[in-house]
């Protein structure tokens, strides 16, 4: 099987960031059918609060090559055991929960999981991804594409959940072929009207889905024909046409109609003659639409041609085409469309260029947007305007890992102090919005699991603006006292301004002296926590 590629697109965010604590003796702290496998090269990015960690391993998906609709497959994904680099933080044994998700066409998507099995984990070391598993349930005759998609991984002890997004071109791993149930009443869909015959899960408004089936009464007329939702609720014929009828030896034959209002998205056709019923995966898809980042420049503007709409599984040549109608500045590129019907190219329009057109390389459909080009040359009255855009609100810290003052257990209470690493806000979004910045911490703990409760750490915050920086509003620190691993506790906040004509913000500089009050009676080892500092 060739399985043409995918393309996924995602986005990542959050202003969040992991301050990391040493306590006690100064250790550092984080912060049905033969199997078939298919392997491809993937890179992934996985966000540890405000920074990244970049790995490319070899993945291997193993699922059935065939199986009947309605059966539950195994599938597995392998990542050849390899992860991203932990933070400054070591992780104990098992304590990292890995699961990912697979896009599945034509129906939603699939999360394989794995128990916690990864060994200590020291400081920047590598996380070990072990084999994912999950079952498949397959909904119906034809082709379906395995994709991998986003990969997670959950650190309980810590409260973290860490994402890894997929980069570049997700390949397609898998094309599973699905045969019709065997016994009983089935159903399949062989064709839709204007798309390739391998295309049997996604239909427009206004086409005709042909079916056949066995196993049905001849005695009795075909009854409802819905749309459903998924989970096979929210069923409706309203915008269904049937034309179906049992033949002899019970085969079902005949085609339905979608009619205009059928909305997009995902959806299950339910047939229903009598107390029987038959559900078969079908998508109604949008109105292709293009838009183009930006939609004009002049010479050698290179513009972000985004697509959304288009036949899953497809690819889309994208051109350029003059004022007559005719392809200029030569052939453009061609882009793969993703499981969801989106995908994404490049293209530097030519002088002369005036549209921008998709076409798929399947059927021949085609969407279009204008582009606003501009030559070299002539002249003309201008208009100026300028727009002053508001910058991003940001935090960022000293790298590096605190580590506080040791202590010897001899019967009495002592108290190991230290400072926060420097941290430094900047907030230029040009608002009257203010911002705060508030901390958590965990409870301190050694390997043996012993604990000293989050609530003996306390500190006593500093803020100021930034040394030569200009400031629009000022910056008060929080009160000194104790912190909770429940109940944020305010570090430095900047209120927000009620004069609409004003503006907030600035450049500051924030910090606090750190003091953990170690019991009388304590275990000795080395005690780690992590303080988690949240801006917003």
């Amino acid at each position: 099987m060739h399985p043409r590629p995918a393309r996924t697109s995602r986005t990542r965010g959050g202003a969040t960031l992991a301050a990391l604590v040493v306590a006690a003796a100064g250790s550092s702290v984080l912060t049905g059918s033969p199997a078939y496998a298919g392997t491809a090269s993937v890179t992934y990015d996985c966000v540890f609060s405000s920074s990244h960690s970049v790995f490319t391993t070899t993945a291997t998906l193993t699922a059935p090559d065939t199986a009947a609709a309605g059966a539950s497959v195994d599938v597995k994904l392998s990542l050849d055991g390899k992860g991203p680099a932990n933070g400054p933080v070591a992780l104990p044994a098992a304590s990292v929960v890995p699961s990912a998700k697979i896009l599945v066409s034509g129906q939603a998507p699939l999360t394989l999981t794995a128990p916690a099995s990864n060994p200590a984990i020291p400081a920047k070391g590598e996380i070990p991804i072990p084999d994912l598993t999950g079952k498949l349930t397959v909904a119906q005759p034809g082709t379906v594409t395995l994709t991998p998609d986003q990969l997670t991984l959950d650190i309980p002890s810590y409260g973290l959940s860490l994402g890894c997004t997929l980069q570049g071109t997700a390949p397609v791993l898998h094309t599973m072929t699905v045969t019709p149930a065997t016994g009983g009443t089935a159903a399949a869909i062989t064709g839709i009207s204007g798309r390739p015959a391998s295309d049997t899960t996604g239909a427009r408004p206004g086409d005709v889905v042909t079916l056949t089936g066995t196993g049905w009464d001849t005695a009795a007329p075909v009854g409802a024909v819905e749309l459903c939702s998924l989970a096979g609720t929210g069923c409706s014929g309203a915008d269904l046409t049937p034309d179906l009828r049992v033949g002899a030896g019970g085969k079902l034959t005949g085609t339905v109609t979608v009619g205009a209002g059928a909305a997009p998205g995902p959806h299950r056709l339910k047939i229903t003659q009598g107390s029987e019923s038959v559900s078969l995966v079908l998508g109604v898809l949008g109105t292709r639409t293009l838009q183009l980042t930006p939609d004009g420049g002049g010479p050698g503007t290179s513009a972000t041609v985004t697509g959304t709409g288009f036949d899953p599984g497809d690819e889309v040549d994208v051109t350029a085409l003059d004022k007559d109608g005719k392809p200029v500045g030569g052939a453009g590129p061609t882009a793969p469309v993703d499981a969801r019907g989106n995908f994404t190219a490049t293209l530097v329009p030519a002088v002369g260029a005036v549209k921008i057109v998709a076409k798929e390389k399947d059927g021949g459909d085609t969407a279009e947007t204008p582009w606003s080009g501009s030559a070299n040359g002539g002249g003309s009255d201008q208009t100026l305007k300028v727009v002053v855009s508001g910058g991003a609100l940001t935090m960022s810290a000293e790298p590096g890992e605190v580590v506080l003052s040791p202590v010897t257990v001899d019967g009495t209470a002592h108290d190991s102090t230290g400072s926060l690493r420097a941290l430094e806000v900047k907030d230029f979004r040009g608002t009257t919005e203010g911002w705060s910045l508030v901390g958590t911490v965990t409870d301190f703990r050694n390997s043996a699991g012993a604990a000293i409760p989050a609530s003996r750490l306390s500190w006593t915050p500093r803020c100021e603006v930034h040394p030569g920086a200009a400031a629009a509003s000022t910056v008060v620190p929080g009160s000194a006292g104790p912190l909770s691993s429940t109940t944020a506790v305010a570090l430095c906040t900047q209120a927000a301004s009620t004069d609409p004509a004003s503006v907030t913000g600035g450049r500051f500089d924030a910090g606090a002296a750190l003091n953990l009050h170690v019991p009388e009676i304590v275990q000795s080892g080395e005690y780690a926590a992590v303080l988690r500092l949240t801006l917003s």
